[in-house]
């Protein structure tokens, strides 16, 4: 059974590394999914703003913090981004609550 859960949403969010800020991210969408007993997170974003070009790619790993809705988007995956604009998707562990 596949069952969509929630969906969140952000204009702006920062990006964490380790501990530390290394970038933004605009228009973050996350959808909580609930599929073969498991949730799943999966997410999208329209512009992905970093003065490290090396984290602009495929396989990079982050934990985004949705400030507005106080949640933190556990190791963020990125599957694909778009090079010329800076959008893409992105898959994570687990979303926790920064109240």
């Amino acid at each position: 059974m596949i069952k969509m859960e929630r969906t969140y949403g952000c204009f702006r969010a920062q990006v964490l590394r380790n501990g530390k800020q290394i970038g933004t991210m605009d228009g973050v969408y996350v959808t909580q999914w609930f599929v073969k007993n498991k949730y799943r997170f999966t997410g999208t974003f329209n512009r992905f703003f970093t003065d490290e070009p090396e984290y602009r790619r495929p396989g990079e790993s982050f934990d985004i913090v949705l400030l507005d809705k106080h949640i933190i988007v556990k190791n963020a995956f990125i599957e694909w981004i778009r090079e010329q604009s800076g959008s893409g998707t992105f898959n994570a562990e687990k979303i926790e609550s920064c109240i």
